[in-house]
């Protein structure tokens, strides 16, 4: 899980997406690469490729900035050792369980998916080297590239992959991205699998041909499927053994060592026992918990010729303060750029020119319980949507102007914005809030009780929603404030909607949130990504309760509309439903990525997913 516009003095970089992000396009053009059946994907690290069975049109990219060749040595840093602050130790390092931002960051750089998405918009060969569609749109043939290797000497071969999506379908993985797998791209049988109405993986239409070729087979065409081959949902699994070695902070077994034992240097463990074996460029070699990973290069990677960092050090930096600090010191190459520095960043000529605003198209967002407390009734949900002061929390509170206030959960240039459209959405109107409570039926003889707010307490969000507490007290509404750490927010909330999960205890009626915080950046550049993976009543992503036929049935339709500019418009109306006509969630604000980046590092972050670090490279 899952940010947009810049200062005038920073360096605004514009990364599309692999296919028809749409506008504010600069020069470079590629023409897109259109076969009637079938596409391969060359096999040119650099090269714009894009995979496609519609007519021909073309695609923008722009490249990532080369930096001035200046650098100043970090302080303690040995060459060629890369050290990158996290906000939290990961949740997981099996790709399977990863569907948070920290622990897909860290799965990236351990394991080799299909295909690469680069900096500049391209999509380039990792273990495939290109696939075939099938006429009727709904088979994909993917061919691996032969003599890839496991860290344990072990062929790679297509039944990893195989295994891979079946480990994350599987109801006892508890993955919540089953549901872009089963419901949104409709591979054939994983809705059966994952709901567990089958035990049988081999009913999912998932199989592979022989050792080096993938197949997948879907229930209708796809029109967005190419966007999620580059996606961890299709990372290699090597089975149970490989499973049981694999380090997971949620659910310590006596298979699964808890993260937090401490570990040794010399020793590549986790919690004493082996780390899982991996096919990417890295390997991990230690983890100690609330302080730092340690990955190295894996030799026998298949390109382990063009990785050129031989370390990745991630630190544990939990607030943009404390990564600004040990950037400062010379102690880290990248940090969040802590917002209440905004001024002093742009005051200082070396932080300025390493300051990098890039695009991140994702959406921060307050979800209501539609199942429990007020937050029930209609017209109270659309009176704590109306009593928000989005531009304050962005200018006085979060100190970041250059960020836009979301009206629209669809973020800019994606397909079906309407950001811009006063229709959409709930303005700041806290006199509107009042009568909104009174239409709930508040009053004098019956006073408001008070809403619980939800919120992890990892960077800003404290802050942030203190002032949204005060918001909702200025029209009348009391507030508590539940904060908890993330893995504990994350797990409290998942218990609250378990869709495919046969041990589910709870529903939203049955936990005490009104109201909680989540964030969503966006995997794939597809409306779908976001109004059908998180906001569908059927979705393991979303804790709303809230069900409406009219929305699920606008979405089905948008999934199997072929003609884009129809599409856009079903998402549009079924955004409309969920914040205007159902005021189910309120957004906040836009992502995008504001980081620091010292001078002489050549980087690269992908707009989807988290960046590849293989590519980077140290001076």
């Amino acid at each position: 899980m899952s940010r947009i516009a810049v200062l005038s003095v920073v360096l605004a970089f514009l990364i599309l997406s692999l296919i028809g992000c749409g506008a504010r396009e600069p020069e470079a053009i590629e023409k897109i690469v259109t076969v009637p059946v079938e596409v391969t994907v060359p096999v040119v690290q650099t090269q714009v490729v894009i995979h496609t069975r519609e007519a021909p049109r073309t695609v923008v990219v722009t490249a990532t900035p080369v930096p001035t060749p200046t650098y100043a040595p970090l302080v303690n840093v040995q060459p060629g050792v890369l050290v990158y602050p996290l906000a939290s130790d990961p949740l997981t390092v099996d790709p399977q369980e990863a569907s948070d931002e920290v622990s897909g960051l860290v799965v990236q750089q351990l394991y080799e998916g299909l295909f690469h998405l680069r900096g500049d918009g391209s999509v380039v060969p990792a273990a495939a080297t290109g696939y075939q569609v099938a006429a009727d749109g709904k088979t994909y043939t993917i061919t691996l590239r032969s003599g890839m290797k496991w860290s344990d000497g072990a062929a790679v071969t297509a039944q990893h992959y195989v295994d891979g999506v079946c480990q994350l379908l599987d109801p006892a993985t508890g993955n919540s991205y089953y549901y872009l797998l089963s419901e949104v791209a409709g591979i054939r049988g994983a809705h059966d699998f994952a709901s567990g109405a089958t035990a049988d993986c081999k009913k999912v239409g998932v199989r592979a041909v022989d050792d080096l070729t993938l197949q997948i087979a879907l229930d209708r065409p796809a029109a967005f499927f190419p966007k999620l081959l580059a996606f961890r949902t299709f990372l290699p699994a090597r089975g149970p053994a490989a499973a049981a070695a694999t380090p997971d902070r949620r659910t310590p077994t006596a298979t699964t060592p808890d993260r937090r034992t401490p570990t040794v240097t010399a020793a590549p463990a986790v919690g004493g026992q082996s780390p899982a074996v991996v096919n990417g460029p890295y390997l991990l070699s230690e983890w100690q918990p609330d302080r730092k990973l340690t990955l190295v290069k894996n030799e026998g990677y298949w390109n382990a010729a063009a990785v050129t960092i031989q370390r990745i050090e991630f630190v544990i930096a939990s607030a943009p303060a404390s990564q600004f600090a040990l950037y400062e010191k010379g102690q880290a190459h990248v940090a969040e750029a802590p917002p209440e520095q905004a001024a002093r960043i742009q005051a200082d000529a070396n932080l300025k020119r390493e300051l990098q605003v890039l695009v991140r198209p994702g959406v921060s967002y307050i979800g209501l319980n539609t199942q429990a407390g007020p937050t029930k009734n209609l017209a109270f949900r659309r009176a704590i949507a109306s009593a928000i002061d989005r531009e304050r929390l962005i200018g006085e509170v979060l100190k970041q102007p250059w960020h836009k206030p979301a009206r629209s959960v669809i973020p800019p240039d994606i397909l079906g914005y309407q950001g811009d459209d006063p229709a959409v959405g709930y303005s700041y109107d806290p006199e509107r809030a009042k009568k909104l409570l009174v239409e709930a039926g508040y009053g004098p003889d019956r006073p408001v009780p008070p809403v619980e707010i939800w919120v992890n307490r990892e960077g800003n969000n404290l802050p942030l929603f203190q002032a949204i507490g005060e918001m909702l007290e200025k029209v009348g509404i009391p507030v508590r404030l539940n904060s908890s750490k993330w893995d504990v927010y994350l797990a409290a909330l998942d218990d609250c909607n378990r869709p495919n999960r046969s041990d589910a205890t709870k529903t939203p009626a049955e936990c005490a949130y009104s109201l909680y915080r989540m964030g969503w950046v966006m995997d794939y550049a597809d409306p779908a990504g976001i109004l059908d993976v998180v906001f569908s009543p059927r979705s393991a992503f979303q804790y709303t309760g809230w069900q409406s036929k009219e929305y699920t049935d606008l979405l089905a339709r948008a999934l199997v509309e072929q003609d884009e500019k129809k599409r856009g418009e079903l998402y549009k109306s079924a955004e409309k439903i969920l914040l205007q006509e159902a005021a189910v969630v309120a957004p906040l604000q836009y992502y995008d990525r504001t980081v620091l980046v010292k001078t002489g590092v050549t980087f690269e972050y992908p707009a989807f997913g988290p960046p590849n670090l293989q590519y980077w490279r140290l001076p």
